[in-house]
């Protein structure tokens, strides 16, 4: 199970004496109720994201968070400003709008995060899922049974997220006593990836009328192979667009930028070799590894996660 950084911090402080979650849960939840209607959207994130609180304790947490980020900022930014402009209602002004635009900040990001484990976690298992399909196919002979299937592929810790939400499903029927028809339907309704869903929904499906599941499996297993395969031909024709631009705007532009600006330089005087010199500066260190970055990060984004 995923110990994400909110479930760290409540562990640790739990073990501390103090538990942070509890407290803003108790604290907040008479005030609350009435408004967790409208984070239905939130809720499902952070079922499909794997962070293992209530909605109602994610959304204490977070104001809490939110309010001693405010009283903390408003009084650090008050001794800075009224150091720097000795204004004592000019701290306090802005010391106030610095500390609600940090705190709305910090609530914004508790608020998109659940989001963000989504994508990742739906990122993650779409680029295992048809190496998964292929052992799940590989080990269902002999009439091997679904739950055995899923005990032998959470063993393995090269499938990532495929093998906990297996592991969920075992623990579902071997703890919980929930049968495997059941566990199948609770996998495919949290698990944040289309292509596994259908899988578990397809399984079940099998499981039900009585069908061929190796059958099933083989034929899926080439699909996903299909499908796998046509998106490494997509991804490559994006990387190579990449490529070309970043190479023709930032390199090439580059180039071409420090030849213009040094025979601007030349032409311009003393006054303007200095602005040139200091504009190329900011071109080779500062904007080219900014954009460099961006351009891995877009790489790293769009490339499916394997193990």
């Amino acid at each position: 199970m995923t110990l994400t950084p909110i479930n760290a911090v409540e562990k640790e402080q739990g073990l501390s004496g103090f538990n942070y979650v509890k407290f803003a849960s108790d604290f907040f939840r008479p005030y609350i109720q009435s408004y967790l209607v409208n984070f239905s959207e939130l809720k499902v994130a952070m079922k499909k994201g794997d962070i293992n609180m209530s909605l109602e304790e994610y959304i204490s947490v977070a104001i809490l968070t939110s309010i001693v980020v405010f009283f903390c900022m408003s009084l650090s930014l008050s001794v800075i400003i009224l150091i720097i402009t000795s204004n004592i209602f000019m701290s306090i002004f802005l010391s106030i709008l610095g500390a609600i635009f940090f705190s709305a900040l910090i609530f914004g990001f508790f608020y998109i995060y659940p989001g963000i484990r989504r994508d990742d976690r739906k990122k993650k298992i779409d680029g295992l899922v048809p190496y998964a399909t292929l052992y799940l196919t590989t080990i269902s002979g002999g009439g091997t049974p679904p739950i055995a299937m899923f005990r032998a592929l959470a063993k393995f810790n090269e499938y990532g997220e495929i093998s906990k939400e297996a592991n969920k499903i075992v623990e579902e029927v071997d703890v919980l006593g929930i049968d495997i028809l059941n566990a199948l339907k609770n996998a495919a309704e949290r698990t944040p990836s289309q292509q596994l869903m259908e899988l578990l929904w397809g399984m079940r499906t099998v499981e039900i009328s009585g069908g061929d599941l190796r059958f099933y499996l083989r034929e899926k297993a080439k699909t996903a192979i299909s499908q796998y395969q046509m998106m490494l031909k997509v991804l490559q024709h994006k990387l190579s667009m990449i490529v070309e631009i970043y190479l023709t705007v930032v390199m090439i532009g580059s180039i071409l930028y420090m030849v213009l600006t040094a025979i601007m330089g030349s032409m311009g005087g003393a006054d303007m070799a200095g602005f040139i010199v200091g504009s190329q500066m900011v071109v080779v260190f500062l904007a080219i590894p900014v954009v460099s970055a961006g351009v891995i990060l877009l790489i790293k984004g769009i490339t499916p996660e394997t193990n």
